[in-house]
C-alpha cells in the first residue's frame, strides 16, 4: 500500500500565511491605501507569520556562519552582479512584461548595500549560501572544479535573480489594478477583481518564496535543476524569453477575450467567469500550499497538502485550463485557419508546461519521498480514482450482459 509523505510545509502554515495575505488586501480595500501601502500588507501579513510557524515547528539551529569579511564581499559582490544583471536583461529584452521591474533598481542596490554592509561589521548573520557564490565563482574563474553545495548555491541565487524581481513587479501591479475596479457593480468588474486578487496572492507567496531560503526556517534550496531542458522549459514562460516564444511564436491571442462574448450579468457569463475564477482559485492555492518554499527550478522540500493531494501538477493544469476559457482562441478569427492556428499555438504552450511538468518530477526523483509521493498519486489522485470508477462500471457493464 502505498504512503502518503507528511507535507514539508504544515497546512497551518500557509494557512496563517492565506489568512494575513486576506487581512492586508482586506484593510486596503477597507481603508482605500496607496497600492504600495496595500501591497506592503499583503506581503508582511502573509510572509511573517509564516516564518515564525516555520521557525517554531522546525527549531533549526544552524549554527554561526564562520567565515571571513572578505568572503562574504565576494559573495555579496556576485549577488550584486546577477540580480542587477538580470534585472538589465529585463529592462532591455524583457518588453512590457519585464520592464516593470524598472522601479526595483534602486531598492535592489539598496538591499545589496545592506548585504554588504552586514558582510563587513558580522558576516555570521548572512546565509552560508552568500559566500560560497563568492567561492563558485573564485572556482570558476581559477579553472577548479566548484564543490557541489557552492555549485546548489550559485545556481540557488541565479533562480531568485531571475524570478524574484519579476515576481516583486507583478505582485504589485496586480495589487493595483484590483484596486482601480473592486469597487466596480456588474459582473465583470466583480470578476476582474477577483481575478485580480488571486493572482496578486499567488505572486505575493511566490515573492516571499524566493525571499525565505533561510536555513534558520529549514527553508534552504537542496538542490536546483542544472539540465537545458528544465531550465529552457521555465525560462520560456517568463520574460525576456518569453517574449519571443510567447509573443512571437506562439500568439494564441485573438485580440478579444471572452467578455467580448458574452453579454454582462447572462447566465451564461456568470458560469463562464465563475469557471475562470474557480480555475485561478485553484491555482493559487496550490501556490499558497507552498508556504514560504516556493520557487522555481529548485528542491526545497516535497508538498503533498491541498490540492497536491488530487494530482503532481494542479497549478500548470488548471492555469492552462483557465487560458482557454480566458482567451477563447478558437472564436474571433477572421478565418477558420486563423482558428486553428490560434488552438495549436495554445496547444503549443500547454506543451511547455507539460515538459516543465515533466522536467520537475525528473528533477524530484532523485529524493526518496518524491517517489513515495508519486506512487501514492499513482494509487490515490484523481486520475486513479476516475479510472478505478470508469473500470468499475466497465465490469458492471460487462456483468449485465452476461446475465
Amino acid at each position: 500500500m502505498a504512503r502518503l509523505p507528511k507535507s514539508a510545509v504544515a497546512p497551518a502554515t500557509s494557512g496563517w500565511g492565506a489568512l494575513g495575505a486576506l487581512v492586508g488586501l482586506g484593510c486596503g480595500w477597507h481603508f482605500q491605501l496607496d497600492a504600495w501601502v496595500s501591497w506592503t500588507l499583503l506581503m508582511g501579513l502573509a510572509a511573517v507569520p509564516m516564518w515564525i510557524s516555520e521557525w517554531r515547528a522546525r527549531n533549526v539551529s544552524p549554527g554561526n556562519l564562520e567565515v571571513s569579511s572578505r568572503e562574504c564581499l565576494k559573495g555579496v559582490a556576485v549577488v550584486t552582479s546577477l540580480f542587477l544583471g538580470s534585472m538589465q536583461l529585463q529592462l532591455i529584452c524583457g518588453s512590457e512584461k519585464g520592464g516593470g521591474v524598472s522601479s526595483l533598481v534602486l531598492p535592489a542596490l539598496v538591499a545589496c548595500l545592506l548585504l554588504g554592509f552586514t558582510a563587513l561589521v558580522g558576516p555570521r548573520h548572512l546565509s552560508s549560501s552568500i559566500p560560497a557564490c563568492g567561492r563558485f565563482v573564485q572556482a570558476i574563474l581559477r579553472g577548479n572544479r566548484p564543490d557541489h553545495q557552492d555549485v546548489v548555491a550559485f545556481m540557488g541565487w541565479v533562480v531568485k535573480a531571475v524570478f524574484l524581481p519579476l515576481m516583486v513587479a507583478w505582485s504589485f501591479t496586480w495589487v493595483a489594478g484590483a484596486s482601480e475596479v473592486w469597487h466596480g457593480e456588474n459582473w465583470f468588474a466583480i470578476y476582474a477583481t477577483g481575478l485580480g486578487l488571486l493572482y496578486a496572492i499567488d505572486t505575493a507567496f511566490a515573492t516571499v518564496g524566493y525571499m525565505s531560503t533561510s536555513e534558520k526556517i529549514d527553508g534552504q534550496i537542496r538542490s536546483v535543476d542544472r539540465t537545458w531542458l528544465g531550465w529552457l522549459s521555465a525560462l520560456a514562460c517568463y520574460p525576456p524569453l518569453s517574449v519571443l516564444v510567447l509573443d512571437t511564436w506562439l500568439v494564441y491571442k485573438t485580440g478579444l477575450d471572452w467578455q467580448s462574448w458574452f453579454s454582462d450579468g447572462s447566465i451564461v457569463a456568470w458560469v463562464w467567469g465563475g469557471a475562470i475564477l474557480l480555475l485561478t482559485a485553484i491555482y493559487t492555492w496550490a501556490t499558497v500550499v507552498f508556504g514560504p518554499r516556493f520557487s522555481n527550478l529548485t528542491h526545497r522540500g516535497i508538498i503533498t497538502s491541498g490540492p497536491y493531494r488530487w494530482g503532481k501538477h494542479p497549478a500548470y493544469l488548471c492555469k492552462n485550463l483557465s487560458w482557454w476559457l480566458i482567451f477563447v482562441p478558437f472564436l474571433g478569427n477572421e478565418t477558420t485557419l486563423d482558428a486553428v492556428l490560434h488552438c495549436l499555438a495554445l496547444l503549443g504552450v500547454n506543451a511547455i508546461y507539460a515538459i516543465r511538468a515533466w522536467t520537475e518530477e525528473r528533477h524530484l526523483r532523485s529524493d526518496p519521498e518524491y517517489r513515495a509521493y508519486a506512487e501514492w498519486i499513482a494509487q490515490n489522485g484523481c486520475l486513479a480514482k476516475a479510472r478505478q470508477l470508469l473500470l468499475g462500471r466497465a465490469i458492471a457493464g460487462r456483468g449485465h450482459d452476461g446475465a
